[in-house]
């Protein structure tokens, strides 16, 4: 046997996942270029202290009463502790005391936080020190406008309310966003849920796999909301292969967000075979593993680069999903008003073709998968049952590749 560690369960023990393949498979791992995490907090404090795009956080700061944090939930990896330790001290210094600042989770509309996952994303000490609260998409919402393409702007109150705004973000590919992070903190993390329907309603119309990566109609439409919602701070964070923070830029929404976006296809970036064909492609999905909703994440690779995979081969999706189906109001729940399902009738599937898609993961049941899947979706919790169905397709010798999480961009 030859075994293959890949990261998994982002949040969730162990965090990382042994893949045991007979020796008759050929495996090619693809990994990313990578980065070292961050560690104290010397490159927090530069990127902090000098802008791109804005007046430093202690200028903006100067006068203010009141501030709004909006952060990125348990469903990204970003590491908020260290940084918000930074803003804190930056805002105390400008007389702001910790009282006077609102941590909001943007939720969009994904499921609540509980005090658990706050200890993991900010730490005991955050959560002692500020008001922390969820966004609601259905409640504490003010209409302030429409943006150029018709999406009405209609945002968190407490957030809007607030003299200083400040966001915290991972930068992470998105298929119709180009990337998270940015004013993507703003919509749809802090919106109400027609802003949200109609968000995700024009990502659909766009096409899957269109903006992978580079700016999209749909991000220019985020950052015009952004725009009329207010965004005075905005940080980004970029991700090593293990999920953990390896990059940092702060300042203006825009401006910050590209620099961010530089380096991310730098980090990201991943060697592709040319000419190469493989009979399976094993995609992990960490580190947006939390939950099964979130599969298509997987796939970012696969879309971008769907000839490397024969035709007649196997496509695999591999996610922890530690906390089972998962919760997204609009796509994920029965009734839900953009259920998103992967069936004859999706683009992505048109994608897939001829070959089988299988899905590798040991927290979802079989009607979780039917939840976002055809009946002809391969599904084992246990991976060696899944390898032995894949040679009963493709046969007994397969030439495979491994890809490390959704990160990566070719």
């Amino acid at each position: 046997m030859k075994n293959y560690m890949i990261p998994f369960g982002a949040w969730y023990e162990p965090g990382e996942c042994t893949l045991s393949f007979p020796d008759n498979w050929d495996i090619t791992t693809l990994t990313m270029k990578d980065a070292p995490e961050i560690t104290g907090t010397k490159v927090i404090e530069d990127a902090i202290d000098n802008p791109i795009g804005t007046p430093t956080l202690s200028e903006l700061a100067k006068g203010k009463r009141n501030v709004a944090i909006a952060v990125d939930d348990i469903s990204r990896s970003t590491r908020l502790e260290s940084i918000l330790k930074v803003v804190l001290k930056r805002l105390n210094d400008a007389g702001i005391p910790d009282d006077k600042v609102t941590i909001i989770a943007a939720l969009g509309s994904h499921r609540p936080m509980v005090r658990q996952d706050f200890v993991k994303k900010l730490g005991k000490e955050i959560l002692d020190r500020c008001n922390v609260v969820n966004h609601s998409p259905f409640l504490n919402l003010v209409k302030v406008g429409v943006s150029k393409l018709g999406t009405p702007v209609i945002v968190n109150k407490t957030y809007h309310d607030a003299d200083l705004k400040i966001a915290v973000g991972g930068v992470v590919p998105h298929p119709l966003a180009g990337f998270g992070g940015g004013a993507k903190i703003v919509l749809p993390g802090i919106c109400g849920i027609e802003t949200l329907e109609a968000n995700h309603s024009s990502a659909l119309k766009t096409g899957t796999g269109a903006g992978i990566g580079r700016v999209t109609d749909l991000r220019l439409d985020i950052e015009d909301v952004c725009s009329q919602a207010g965004l005075d701070f905005s940080i980004n964070v970029i991700f090593n292969s293990a999920g953990k923070n390896a990059g940092i830029f702060a300042g203006h929404y825009v401006q910050a967000h590209r620099k961010a976006m530089d380096l991310a296809r730098i980090v990201y970036k991943t060697e592709i075979p040319q000419k190469v064909k493989f009979d399976v492609g094993f995609f992990n999905a960490f580190p947006e593993d939390t939950e099964l909703s979130q599969f298509l994440k997987a796939l970012n690779l696969y879309m971008l680069c769907t000839p490397i995979i024969d035709r007649k081969g196997v496509v695999v999706i591999m996610t922890a999903a530690s906390e089972g189906r998962g919760y997204h109001v609009l796509q994920a729940e029965t009734g839900s008003a953009l259920q998103m399902r992967m069936d004859e009738s999706n683009l992505l599937w048109q994608m897939i073709g001829r070959r089988r898609l299988a899905l590798f993961s040991p927290n979802v049941t079989r009607a979780d998968v039917d939840h976002f899947f055809s009946k002809n979706v391969l599904f084992k919790k246990d991976f060696r049952d899944l390898l032995h169905e894949i040679e009963g397709i493709v046969g007994p010798n397969p030439k495979a590749c491994l890809f490390q999480n959704t990160l990566q961009l070719p």
